[in-house]
C-alpha cells in the first residue's frame, strides 16, 4: 500500500509519522506549497517528497488531504484525474463529506476524468496526535456501499494505530467531536497552568509545577480509561470525609467550574456548526 499527504503541517505531519510507523518510510510520498517543509519533513523521516500534488496522487492508493479549508478546490483542480478507485482521507476542518465531495466533481470536470470510484473518509483528529495520544473520529460517506466504506475505514484506522484511538462515528456528530476531543486539549492546558500557577503561589519551581499538574491530569484520565469507572465514583474515592479534597472541590462548585466547562464545550460546538454552514 502506497500512502501520500498533500499538505504537511503539524496535524499532517503528526498523522504521516504514525503511518510511517504502520507502513514505513519507503510506502510515504509527501506534498506541500511550502516544498522546504516538506523537504526537512522527508529528511527526518526518510519518506519521499512528490514533485507536486499530482505526482503525489498518482503514485500513492490512500490520499491524505490536510490543507487548509481554502486550499481544498485548488488541490482537487489539480489531482482529481488521478483519484479513480482511490481512498480519500479529509483531514480538512469543518469540510462535510458533501462539500468535499462537490470539491471534487468540480474539479473531475474540469479536467475531463471521472467521478467513480472514489472512497471519502473523513476525520477529525486533535492535537496529541504529536504524541500519539491522538482522540481521532473517523466518518465515512453515508451514500457509498457498506462494504466499501467499512473496508476503507478499516485501512485508513489502521494506518493510524500508533497517532492514537480511532473511532468510528455518524458524520452528523462531528461538530460535538471537534467542540470536546479537537478543543478539549486547550481546556485541559488551562487547567495544566492553573494548576500550576497554584503550585508555583505554594513555593514549587516552574518546572516542578508543570511536571506534577501534568503527570496528576494525565493519571486521572488513563484510571478513568482503563478502569471504566464513573468519574464521579473516582472523585469520590479521592475525597476523604472531612479532607482536603473535597474543600477544594466544594471551592470548584461554588465557583461553577463543571458549568464553565460545559458552555465552553457548547460555545465551540456552535461556532463548528456556524463554521460548517458556512463552507
Amino acid at each position: 500500500m502506497k500512502v501520500s499527504c498533500i499538505g504537511i503541517g503539524v496535524m499532517g505531519g503528526a498523522l504521516m509519522k504514525a503511518v510511517i510507523k504502520s507502513l514505513g518510510s519507503e510506502n510515504l510520498i509527501v506534498s506541500d506549497n511550502d516544498v522546504a517543509k516538506a523537504e526537512n519533513f522527508a529528511k527526518e523521516t526518510g519518506c519521499k517528497v512528490a514533485k507536486s500534488n499530482l505526482n503525489a496522487a498518482k503514485d500513492s492508493d490512500i490520499v491524505f488531504i490536510a490543507v487548509k479549508p481554502p486550499f481544498v478546490a485548488s488541490v482537487f483542480d489539480e489531482i482529481a484525474s488521478e483519484l479513480a478507485g482511490k481512498i480519500v482521507v479529509s483531514v480538512v476542518a469543518g469540510l462535510t463529506i458533501k462539500s468535499l465531495k462537490e470539491l471534487f466533481s468540480f474539479g473531475a470536470m474540469m479536467s475531463g476524468s471521472s467521478e467513480e470510484g472514489v472512497t471519502f473518509i473523513r476525520l477529525m483528529p486533535n492535537i496529541p496526535a504529536v504524541v500519539g495520544e491522538a482522540m481521532i473520529a473517523l466518518s465515512t460517506d453515508a451514500e457509498q456501499p457498506q462494504e466499501l466504506r467499512t473496508k476503507a475505514s478499516k485501512q485508513v484506522a489502521e494506518l493510524l494505530t500508533y497517532a492514537g484511538k480511532v473511532e468510528f462515528v455518524q458524520e452528523k456528530m462531528m461538530d460535538a467531536v471537534t467542540a470536546i476531543s479537537g478543543s478539549g486539549p486547550a481546556y485541559a492546558y488551562l487547567f495544566i497552568e492553573a494548576l500550576a500557577d497554584a503550585a508555583v503561589g505554594m513555593g514549587m519551581t516552574r518546572n516542578q509545577a508543570y511536571l506534577y499538574a501534568s503527570q496528576t491530569l494525565k493519571g486521572a484520565a488513563s484510571m478513568q480509561l482503563e478502569t471504566g469507572k464513573h468519574p464521579a465514583e473516582l472523585k469520590d474515592a479521592v475525597c476523604s470525609p472531612a479532607g482536603t479534597t473535597i474543600e477544594g472541590v466544594k471551592v470548584l462548585e461554588r465557583l461553577g467550574f463543571r458549568s464553565a466547562i460545559i458552555n465552553a464545550a457548547e460555545a465551540a460546538f456552535e461556532k463548528s456548526q456556524e463554521l460548517g454552514r458556512s463552507k
